[in-house]
């Protein structure tokens, strides 16, 4: 065979072998590219996903804090309702202790105590004999053998005298029926 076939076929052999390079580095660069390309959208995925557990997490902070705020407002709340009802728990006891002062007081002035004072129409225990009798005029005793009561009205009689002027009676303060 003649040298110039043998050059001919080396060039033609080198030929397929460049393109064959040429192919595969072409190959190989648009995998690389494809990579590059779904490792680009990957990361604006988990960028996209960090930014909204982020709102999240920044969203469940604010909630907490409106929490721990309106557990605050119920706390300050609390302590004011407890110091209202010790300030009219210290106002009861007061009232109490200036009844029993007056008791104690008119004890000393009527060692009796059975007297009823007829002018103002009370009997010891402070209730109108007027009042207590049922709609005809009758008196307590009489009521009682009829078997009527109207306790309702025993009751408000004695809230009101009980009370100082000007304040309604506590219903802690209320006798028991």
């Amino acid at each position: 065979m003649e040298p110039w076939i043998w050059i001919v076929l080396a060039i033609v052999v080198l030929a397929l072998v460049i393109l064959a390079l040429v192919g595969a580095g072409k190959k190989k660069r648009d995998h690389q590219a494809a990579v590059e390309r779904q490792n680009r959208e990957r990361a604006a995925e988990l960028r996209a996903r960090s930014e909204e557990q982020s709102l999240a997490a920044r969203e469940q902070k604010a909630d907490a804090e409106a929490a721990r705020a309106e557990a605050e407002k119920a706390r300050i709340e609390a302590d004011r309702i407890e110091q209202d009802a010790r300030r009219r728990a210290e106002e009861a006891d007061r009232a109490r202790e200036e009844a029993e002062a007056h008791r104690r007081e008119a004890a000393t002035l009527d060692p009796d105590g059975e007297h009823t004072d007829r002018s103002d129409h009370t009997d010891r225990t402070g209730r109108d004999e007027r009042s207590e009798g049922s709609h005809e005029g009758a008196g307590r005793r009489e009521r009682d053998e009829r078997g009527q009561d109207d306790s309702r009205l025993d009751d408000r009689l004695r809230d009101e005298r009980s009370a100082a002027p000007g304040r309604t009676p506590d219903p802690e303060d209320r006798p028991r029926t």
